[in-house]
C-alpha cells in the first residue's frame, strides 16, 4: 500500500504566501506599467499648447465633476473580477517520494475547484534545469495522485520547481503560471 504525506499546516501557510506573493507581484507589475506609460510624460512641450501663445488649450467638452460613488463600486468590482479571473490556486504534495527512478510518486497535484482553467504542470531540477515531468492538461477540479517521472533519477534527495500554467481549453495556449519549489526524494 502506497505512503501518502498528509496535508499539514505549513502547506496551507505556503498556499497563502503564495498567494500573497502573487498579489504582490500583481500590485508591482501594475505600478511598472504605471511608470512605464508616465516615463514619457517629462517633456518640456504638452500636447494641448497654443503654438502662438505658448498656453494651454482646454478641451470644449470637459465637465465640472467626476465619478459618481455608484462608478467607482462597478469599476472596483470589475477590476476584482479580472483579477480572480487571472489568480491560480496551486496544489500538490511539496515532498513527493519515489521508490525508485521509474516507479511511481505521490505528486498529488490538484487543480482546485475554484480555478477558471486547465493546468499543465511542469517539474525542473533546480540545480540542472532538466524538465523531469509534464503532466498533460488537469481539468478543474481534477487532481493526479501518482505520476512516473519522465528522467530515470538516481537515488537521492532533489529541489525541484513546480510550474503551473494556466491553459485556454481550446487552444492551450498559456494564459498565466505559477510556481513552488519541492524536493524529490527517490528512495533506491
Amino acid at each position: 500500500m502506497a505512503n501518502y504525506n498528509k496535508p499539514t499546516a505549513k502547506k496551507n501557510d505556503n498556499s497563502k504566501t503564495y498567494k500573497t506573493a502573487g498579489l504582490v507581484i500583481l500590485v508591482l507589475l501594475v505600478i511598472a506599467l504605471a511608470l512605464l506609460l508616465f516615463r514619457s510624460c517629462g517633456t518640456d512641450n504638452p500636447p494641448a499648447d497654443d503654438p502662438v501663445t505658448g498656453g494651454l488649450i482646454y478641451d470644449d467638452g470637459a465637465v465640472v465633476g467626476g465619478w459618481d460613488e455608484a462608478d467607482k463600486d462597478a469599476i472596483i468590482a470589475g477590476l476584482n473580477e479580472k483579477v480572480e479571473e487571472g489568480m491560480i490556486n496551486i496544489s500538490m504534495n511539496t515532498s513527493p517520494v519515489f521508490k525508485d527512478g521509474t516507479s511511481e510518486g505521490n505528486l498529488m497535484i490538484v487543480n482546485e475547484g475554484i480555478n477558471n482553467y486547465p493546468q499543465i504542470v511542469e517539474i525542473t531540477r533546480n540545480d540542472t534545469g532538466e524538465l523531469i515531468y509534464k503532466s498533460g492538461g488537469i481539468p478543474v477540479g481534477s487532481k493526479i495522485e501518482n505520476a512516473k517521472l519522465s528522467v530515470d533519477l538516481p537515488a537521492g534527495t532533489y529541489e525541484c520547481t513546480a510550474m503551473f500554467h494556466s491553459v485556454d481549453p481550446n487552444t492551450g495556449a498559456s494564459l498565466g503560471c505559477a510556481g513552488a519549489i519541492i524536493t524529490i526524494t527517490v528512495q533506491q
